[in-house]
């Protein structure tokens, strides 16, 4: 699984409207697409950012 489909899955988990999952990776629906499918990698910045707000640990950083 890939950082990106791994963020969504979470994301959908977790009831998270996509607004706020545009503000943590300070993108809009373009970008946050890019990250899904694996186009644009997010920062460290932004994926600390993404499990603070989750509570969830990634899989995929291990």
């Amino acid at each position: 699984m890939t950082i990106g489909s791994e963020i969504e899955q979470i994301r959908q988990e977790c009831n998270m409207p996509l607004f706020i999952a545009y503000s943590i990776f300070d993108t809009d629906e373009n970008g946050y697409h890019q990250i899904v499918i694996g186009r644009k990698k997010p920062t460290v910045y932004q994926l600390i950012m993404f499990i603070d707000s989750t509570h969830r640990p990634m899989k995929s950083l291990e």
